[in-house]
């Protein structure tokens, strides 16, 4: 029976972190603008510049948009590595119940402060911040938004809101940066 509890919560985990790479990488792919004059592809180019050489290429992304994408995929890739290291001491014939009952509270926090982070997150962006990284630790909370200027009092007061809300941390353990 906790076997199974213990594989679901895996499962859900890693689900979870699979929706969240799905969503980044194709959900939220800024349209691509083309212009210039285009070059048929005859097969015979002897590079790719030739033949993308007049194209003008603008994306309304810029590369702080890579950043939120580039934090989010490190932070899931880290949890899964803490996860299966997690995981390697549970179903370890040599690991004793007390290191099993430690691994297995560490894969339950780890869960728990990803979808405390992933709600951070979507919340966030239903206020209006577009694109955010939020980054619990034990005893603070990171959040980065995307923003062209300085952010209000206003805006400050609604992040810690949020972040208060769905992780418990306190106003002074709440750091905000942000990100253009």
């Amino acid at each position: 029976m906790l076997l199974v509890r213990k594989k679901h919560i895996l499962a859900g985990v890693l689900g979870v972190a699979l929706v969240t790479a799905g969503i980044i990488n194709y959900g939220n792919q800024p349209g691509i603008e083309v212009s210039g004059d285009i070059v048929p592809n005859t097969g015979e180019a002897s590079s790719v510049s030739e033949v993308v050489g007049n194209l003008e290429v603008t994306s309304p992304s810029n590369i702080g948009d890579a950043y939120f994408v580039s934090a989010k995929l490190e932070r899931d890739r880290t949890y899964g590595e803490q996860i299966e290291i997690q995981e390697n001491i549970l179903y370890n014939e040599k690991s004793d119940d007390n290191m099993k009952k430690i691994a297995q509270e560490q894969i339950n926090h780890i869960s728990n402060n990803l979808n405390k982070e992933m709600s951070i997150e979507t919340l966030l962006k239903a206020k209006g911040f577009d694109d955010t990284v939020a980054i619990i630790n034990d005893d603070s909370v990171n959040v980065v938004v995307k923003s062209m200027e300085e952010l209000g009092i206003a805006e400050v007061a609604q992040i810690q809101n949020i972040v208060m809300r769905e992780s418990g941390a306190s106003a002074e353990n709440i750091h905000i940066v942000t990100k253009n």
